[in-house]
C-alpha cells in the first residue's frame, strides 16, 4: 500500500475544544504524526465539557483526536517550554488555537519559534483575528455566528435571530486553516522556506455567506430572514409532508413547468402570477401558502419520486436518526464504526476527503493524556533521565 499523503509530516498541535483540533485530525487522516501537547492537569477541555458518553470518554474528543499522539507538557514553566523546542526543531508544522496573546506570553509565537526552525509552518487559528479591536477576546463558534452576521439571515421572517444547530464555523476554520497549511507546504517544498499562517472563524464566517453578503455590499439590501426559505428564489424551501419535510428548489424558470406537473397543479404554470421567477418573488405569499396545502397530501417518499422523475431539485428533510439509514450517506462511506481501548465500539465519521491512491481514514484511536509522551520527547532528543525529571516536577 502506498504511503498516505502527509507521511513523514510531524504536526504540533496546541488547541482544544473543536476547531483546531478538527484541523489537526484532517491532517492526521491523511498521515501526518500529528502531536497534540496538552497541559498535564485535565488536557483538552473537549475531554469532559461535551459530557463522558462512551465509557468515560467524549464523543467529540474521540472523533476529532484520532490519529494523534498525546503529549503533556507545562508550557508556562521554562522546562516545559525548552522541551517543547526542542520539538518544533525537528516539526514541520505548528498549529496554535489559543486566545489571542496566550502564545506571546508562553514565548511560543511566531516571532519565538521561526528561528529555531527557518522551514517551520506556524498556522494561528483564532476567533476574530490578530488584527482590529478584539485580536485578544475570547470566542466561540457561537459567538462569530453572532458578530459575523450569520444569524442575522438565520430564522423566521418575524422571529428572532437563530443560531446554526451545528457549529459549522469551527468546521469551516478547521478546513481554511487545513487548507493554508497545505498551501504553505507546497510553496515550502518549492522555496525551503516556512512561513505564518492565519486564520479566523470571523474570515471563515464572511466567506460562508459570500453568495449573500456579495449582493448586500453591492445593492445595501439587507436579505433577511427567511426560514427555510431563499430571499430571491420562490419556491426555494421547505414544505410539510403527511410525515416529514421535503426541500424544493425551483431555481430556474424552465423548472416551473415541471414542478406544476409534479405536484398535480398544471394551471399554475400558466397564471400569470407565477409565470416567471420575478412574479413568483413578487407573489411570494399566495404562492407559499398554496403549495403548503398541497404538499400536505403526500409523504415524503412520494414526492421524492414526483419530483425527482421531472428532474426538479428536491430532498427529504432528514432528523440525525435518518442519516445513518439513508441510501445517499450509506453510499458515502462516511459514517463508520471505530474500536476504541476506553469508549468500546461505537460509530463516527471517517475522514470526508477521498484518494483514489492513498486513501488516509482511522488507523488509530483517540489517545489517554499524555499516553505518547515519553516516546515523543525522547524522538526529540531527550533523554530518558531528563523526562523521569520533567515528571518529577509536574512539567510532564
Amino acid at each position: 500500500m502506498a504511503a498516505l499523503p502527509l507521511t513523514g509530516y510531524r504536526v504540533l498541535e496546541l488547541a482544544h475544544l473543536i476547531a483546531g483540533p478538527a484541523c489537526g485530525m484532517y491532517l492526521a487522516d491523511m498521515g501526518a504524526d500529528v502531536v497534540k501537547i496538552e497541559q498535564p492537569a485535565g488536557g483538552d477541555a473537549s475531554r469532559t465539557v461535551y459530557g463522558t458518553q462512551l465509557g468515560g470518554e467524549s464523543a467529540v474528543f474521540v472523533t476529532v483526536n484520532r490519529n494523534k499522539r498525546s503529549v503533556t507538557l507545562d508550557l508556562a514553566r521554562p522546562e516545559g517550554r525548552s522541551a517543547f523546542e526542542r520539538l518544533v526543531a525537528r516539526s514541520d508544522v505548528v498549529i496554535e488555537a489559543y486566545r489571542g496573546g496566550v502564545a506571546e506570553r508562553l514565548g511560543i509565537d511566531w516571532p519565538r519559534l521561526a528561528p529555531l526552525n527557518p522551514k517551520l509552518v506556524y498556522c494561528s487559528l483564532s476567533a476574530f483575528g490578530p488584527d482590529g479591536p478584539w485580536p485578544d477576546k475570547p470566542g466561540v463558534d457561537m459567538l462569530v455566528q453572532a458578530m459575523g452576521g450569520l444569524m442575522a439571515v438565520i430564522g423566521e421572517p418575524d422571529g428572532p435571530p437563530v443560531l446554526c444547530g451545528a457549529p459549522v464555523l469551527d468546521t469551516i476554520g478547521a478546513l481554511m486553516a487545513g487548507q493554508g497549511i497545505l498551501t504553505a507546504l507546497l510553496h515550502r517544498e518549492r522555496t525551503g522556506q516556512g512561513q505564518r499562517v492565519d486564520v479566523s472563524l470571523l474570515n471563515g464566517t464572511l466567506l460562508a455567506h459570500v453568495a449573500r453578503l456579495s449582493i448586500f455590499l453591492a445593492t445595501g439590501e439587507e436579505p433577511g430572514r427567511w426560514g427555510s426559505g431563499h430571499p430571491y428564489i420562490v419556491p426555494f424551501q421547505a414544505f410539510e409532508a403527511r410525515d416529514g419535510w421535503v426541500y424544493v428548489a425551483v431555481w430556474i424558470d424552465r423548472l416551473w413547468t415541471p414542478f406544476c406537473e409534479a405536484v398535480e397543479r398544471p394551471a399554475l404554470a400558466t397564471d400569470t402570477r407565477f409565470a416567471t421567477r420575478a412574479d413568483r418573488l413578487r407573489n411570494r405569499a399566495a404562492l407559499t401558502a398554496l403549495l403548503a396545502e398541497v404538499f400536505r397530501g403526500r409523504t415524503v417518499a412520494d414526492w421524492m419520486a414526483r419530483l425527482e422523475a421531472r428532474d426538479v431539485l428536491c430532498a427529504p428533510v432528514n432528523r440525525y436518526a435518518d442519516l445513518p439509514h439513508d441510501p445517499q450517506v450509506i453510499a458515502t462511506g462516511l459514517i463508520v464504526e471505530q474500536e476504541h481501548p476506553r469508549a468500546g465500539r461505537f460509530r463516527t465519521l471517517d475522514t470526508p476527503i477521498r484518494f483514489d491512491r492513498t486513501p488516509g481514514g482511522i488507523r488509530t484511536p483517540a489517545p489517554a493524556l499524555g499516553e505518547h509522551t515519553d516516546a515523543v520527547l525522547g524522538e526529540a532528543g531527550l533523554a530518558p533521565a531528563e523526562i523521569a525529571k520533567l515528571r518529577e516536577s509536574g512539567i510532564v
